[in-house]
This record gives C-alpha cells, sequence and structure tokens, in this order.
C-alpha cells in the first residue's frame, strides 16, 4: 500500500472513532434526561396529588378492649376540590395489619375545596381477645397511587402495640404454704374463661426452673404433684383445678415450681395474657429434741411461762385440716422435774375483709372474710425457789415461736 494510502485508511478509523464517540455520548445524555424528565414527572404527580397530612405517622399502645381517638388534619394543597373517603389499607410485608373493623374515621366522606383544611376523627377499638403483639394499618384519603407502585400518595401510618388480656383469670397466682413430710396435700383454686370464646387449657409444670441458683435443690421432684383440670372452659365459665401434692417421708426444704397454663395449646410465655400459678412450699419436719432454756432465780416467787406459735392460714387448701400448733413444756429445779399447771390458751386471728377492690369471684357470706393467720398461746405456772432452772419446750405444727418467763414482777426474755 502506498504511504498517501495508509494515511487516508487511519484519518478514516479516526473519524469512525470520533463518530461513534459522539454517538455515544449522545445517546447517554439522552438516557439522561429521560431519567430527569420521568423523576420530575414523578414529583409532579406526586407533587399534585399528595397534599399535606397531619400527623402521617402515629403511634400508640393499648389493652386489648380498649379505645383510643386521635386527629389528623387534611389540607388540599393543589387546585381542584377533592372528595376523601378515608379507608384502612394493608401494610405491605407487615406481620400483622390492623383489622379494617377496628379502626372508624369520622368524616366519612366529604368535599374538601383547595387550601381548604379538614378534620379528621380516628378511633382505634382493639377487640378484647386481641393477642399481644405490634400491628400495622395505613388509612388512605384518596385513591391516588404513586407511580409503578401499590402504595398510598395521600395516606398515613398508623404502629399499634396492643397488650392481650389474659383469656383465663386465676383465683389467685401463688400458692405458698408449709407442709409436712409423708402427707398428701389438696389445692383448689377458680379459672375464670375471660375471653368471648371457648378456651382451651392444659395446665403442666415445665421441664425448666424458674430459679438459677445452683445451690437450690429441691426438696422434692414436680413428678409429686398432680394437676387436674377441665381442657375446656366456655366462654365466661368458671371452672376448678385441683393440684395434689405428695410429700415424700424423706422430704426436707423447699420447693418452687411454676404451672403454665398453656392456654390454647401455646407455651405460656407472656404470663400478662396468660398468667401461670406459682408454688412456694417449704417442708416442715416435726423436732424430735426439745428447745432448751436455763435461768436463775434470787426469790421464790411463782414463776409464770407463756409459749406462743403462729400458723398461717391458707384459704385454697382442701385438705387436710391444718391442725393448731401445740407445745410439751417440761421444768426441771435443781435437775428435779417440777410440776407445771396449765392456766390457760389464747388464739387471735387477723382478719380481711375481702371486696374492697373489683372482684370476678362471686362472694357468700363466708368467703367474704378472710384469716390471714392465728397466733395461739399457752400460759403456765409454777411453783418459784431460789436457785437453777431449765425449760424445755417442744413445738408441734409450727415453724417458730416465742415464749417469756416471769418470775414475780421481774420478766426474762429469750437472748
Amino acid at each position: 500500500m502506498s504511504k498517501s494510502g495508509g494515511i487516508k485508511a487511519s484519518s478514516l478509523l479516526v473519524g469512525m472513532l470520533l463518530c461513534m464517540a459522539v454517538m455515544q455520548t449522545a445517546i447517554a445524555q439522552q438516557e439522561s434526561n429521560e431519567q430527569i424528565n420521568s423523576a420530575s414527572m414523578e414529583n409532579v404527580i406526586v407533587g399534585n396529588s399528595t397534599n399535606t397530612i397531619e400527623p402521617q405517622f402515629y403511634s400508640t399502645y393499648l389493652t386489648a378492649g380498649s379505645v383510643n381517638i386521635f386527629t389528623v388534619m387534611f389540607t388540599n394543597t393543589g387546585n381542584e376540590t377533592l372528595v376523601l373517603i378515608p379507608k384502612v389499607v394493608a401494610v405491605p410485608n407487615s406481620e400483622k395489619n390492623i383489622d379494617e373493623s377496628w379502626i372508624k374515621t369520622s368524616p366519612t366522606n366529604v368535599k374538601v375545596a383547595p387550601g381548604s383544611t379538614q378534620k379528621f376523627d380516628v378511633e382505634i377499638d382493639v377487640p378484647r381477645d386481641t393477642e399481644s403483639g405490634s400491628y400495622q394499618a395505613n388509612i388512605a384519603f384518596t385513591d391516588d397511587l404513586v407511580p409503578n407502585s401499590n402504595q398510598y400518595v395521600n395516606s398515613m401510618h398508623i404502629d399499634l402495640s396492643v397488650q392481650g388480656l389474659s383469656k383465663i383469670q386465676l383465683e389467685t397466682q401463688y400458692i405458698s404454704d408449709t407442709i409436712e413430710a409423708g402427707k398428701e396435700y389438696e389445692y383448689q383454686i377458680k379459672l375464670k374463661n375471660m375471653a368471648t370464646k371457648d378456651v382451651t387449657i392444659d395446665p403442666k409444670i415445665p421441664e425448666y426452673s424458674n430459679y438459677y441458683d445452683p445451690s437450690y435443690i429441691p426438696a422434692f421432684g414436680s413428678d409429686a404433684i398432680g394437676i387436674s383440670a377441665p381442657s375446656i372452659i366456655k366462654a365466661g365459665e368458671t371452672a376448678n383445678m385441683t393440684i395434689k401434692v405428695k410429700v415424700p417421708e424423706n422430704a426436707t426444704g423447699r420447693y418452687y415450681g411454676t404451672i403454665s397454663m398453656n392456654v390454647d395449646g401455646v407455651v405460656t410465655t407472656d404470663f400478662t395474657s396468660n398468667p401461670q400459678l406459682n408454688l412456694d412450699l417449704s417442708v416442715l419436719k416435726q423436732p424430735l429434741v426439745p428447745y432448751v432454756k436455763t435461768f436463775k432465780t434470787t426469790n421464790k416467787k411463782p414463776i409464770t411461762v407463756e409459749v406462743n406459735g403462729y400458723t398461717n392460714e391458707n384459704p385454697w387448701l382442701i385438705s387436710p385440716k391444718r391442725e393448731k400448733p401445740s407445745f410439751e413444756l417440761k421444768m426441771r429445779y435443781n435437775h428435779k422435774r417440777v410440776k407445771m399447771t396449765f392456766v390457760k390458751s389464747v388464739e387471735s386471728s387477723s382478719i380481711g375483709i375481702v371486696g374492697s377492690y373489683p372482684l370476678v369471684w362471686p362472694i357468700d357470706d363466708k368467703s367474704i372474710y378472710q384469716n390471714y393467720g392465728s397466733t395461739f398461746v399457752e400460759t403456765y405456772t409454777a411453783p418459784g425457789a431460789v436457785g437453777d432452772w431449765e425449760l424445755s419446750i417442744l413445738p408441734k405444727n409450727t415453724q417458730s415461736f416465742g415464749y417469756s418467763i416471769t418470775v414475780g414482777d421481774s420478766k426474762l426474755n429469750k437472748p
């Protein structure tokens, strides 16, 4: 090829490359302009349809069965009169959407002139049987949609946290008692269905312990406890749950446990909406060796001994009958047995009147009074003498006791 031919070919190639570069630049510019125009058009569409809504986001916390009302202000910023018909729409990808029947807006149909503001009252009414959780919903005031989307333009968002009510109510959530090794105890409490429909229950003691102290050793295993209750409780009805505790002969210490109600087949984790029954049982071992107190006297005046014990009353205990505290007393003077004379016994109790707060359980004439516990006092006397004395006390059916020794007008208290 000649030199001039080579130069022409090179020039042609350079020209073609420059032309392609210019074309690519033009195409890129055109695409950019189209995107800008599209975005501008979208902004225009949204801007002409959005108007002003205050608030655009509303968050609230409600207990199931309660109502909340708030206000929304809609301002028409466009040039045309709008017909507003608010409606509840689902939030995409929400785990729990608010049911449209829970929300009412007022007014339900209204015309808003350009530049005017319309007030809406929004009422949220959460049904009593609503489960705990977070719920969402949008209220769309017009049917305008964001281009290429199912999102409503003129809308506001509601975020609702619900605390569910207990489907069942327990007469008590705590049974605390002192029990004796080798005996069988039976407790009974009422259960009431507070829901608007029938519920199922499956009361069980879970395998895990609520107490994570590694030094805690239960007095006996959960297999010593039997639970019986109906599997279905009809709406508004009351049923009984019976707990039987068969205490092993060699049991000592304390038992902590939880009875989970497992309402409607769901393992109980939210104890506010589905309460549990806690057990705190302390095993009493009757002492075989008496408590001994020694003292001295410096005169011959009579000696008076008072000994007292306390017992807690448990209103849910069916059997066995609670035994009263009693004491076996012995007195020695200079190591010789002295006869003691029984004088009197006094029983006193602390009584509360039930009904000072709202109750779901019917109260009869017998159950209106609640005995919180009783104190038993026994008084004995013995002839006095100067010298060394020894008093022994063997208590029964009580976890603690007290005593007093009076010699004439002086009183010796337990150190």
